[in-house]
């Protein structure tokens, strides 16, 4: 438990990173009086490195492990392990409040207030029982999504109540790296768990692909295996889009993406719950 400005704040503050160490965007992105509190995660081969930067440090069970296993383990730590609300943050968003005035979005970094204003609108959301979510994304157009859209894609951080979702956790299957996070908040929304986005706060993103985190991994040939995993594991809620790359490392080749039907996907279970209801 982190206390700021006086109050009881009982959210953990998770960033996995990997060879990126000399650019912590999402780090410095988080206002100075909240990132000692906050964990970088690391693997064991970046350990000293990280010490030299940071603190306060979780160091993952082996080297090259991917980034559902990553997830995994944080899913345990903080989930399974300390029961505790915990929002994970790619290495490289930048956070920003986003406004509407006069019908246009006005977006502006986090400072103290505001951040701390972002992370109480987190806590509401989990009180209200939406218990995974995240802050939108510069990726996507606000416009009817703000201030806050339910059962839909979330981008780059996601937030988790570990104390409702401990059992969860447990049960749910966290490896299909290129694909983890839509796979997980999947198979939550079709276990009934609903989702929140909030649009009052956005992150800004990096390039795709940009060096170092997934990037050293990730290939053109595994992001599509992936993407067509996902599909074959959700067929009713997933279909697979084509589109030929038009920058970056795959510039010209043909790139996989899929469509989700987040909404449906949640209406599925709340469809099973009242036919096993009637059939009792």
């Amino acid at each position: 438990r982190n206390i700021f400005f006086g109050e009881l704040f009982m959210i953990d503050l998770i960033i996995p990173t990997f060879k990126r160490l000399d650019k912590q965007i999402t780090l410095n992105s988080i206002p100075e009086s909240f990132r000692k509190e906050t964990t970088l995660v690391v693997q064991p081969q970046e350990e000293k490195q990280a010490r030299e930067i940071h603190t306060n440090l979780f160091v993952l069970s082996g080297d090259n492990i991917g980034i559902s296993q990553t997830r995994k383990e944080i899913a345990e730590e903080w989930g399974c392990n300390r029961n505790s609300r915990h929002w994970v943050l790619d290495d490289d968003l930048e956070i920003l409040k986003s406004e509407m005035i006069d019908g246009k979005i006005v977006k502006t970094p986090v400072d103290d207030i505001t951040f701390q204003e972002c992370l109480d609108t987190i806590e509401e959301t989990m009180d209200a029982g939406f218990y995974h979510g995240g802050i939108g994304s510069t990726l996507v157009n606000p416009i009817g999504k703000w201030p806050f859209t339910n059962n839909s894609r979330i981008l780059g951080n996601v937030f988790y109540d570990g104390q409702a979702l401990s059992e969860t956790f447990k049960e749910i299957d966290w490896i299909l790296d290129n694909a983890e996070d839509y796979y997980v908040c999947l198979q939550l929304l079709t276990r009934g768990v609903p989702n929140r986005v909030l649009y009052k706060f956005i992150s800004n993103p990096g390039l795709s692909n940009s060096e170092g985190g997934c990037s050293t991994s990730r290939t053109i040939e595994n992001h599509n295996i992936a993407c067509k995993k996902l599909a074959e594991k959700f067929p009713e809620f997933v279909s697979i889009k084509t589109k030929v790359a038009t920058s970056g490392p795959w510039k010209g080749l043909e790139r996989l993406g899929v469509n989700g039907r987040w909404k449906k996907a949640y209406e599925s279970s709340q469809k099973s719950s009242l036919t096993e209801f009637f059939n009792e």
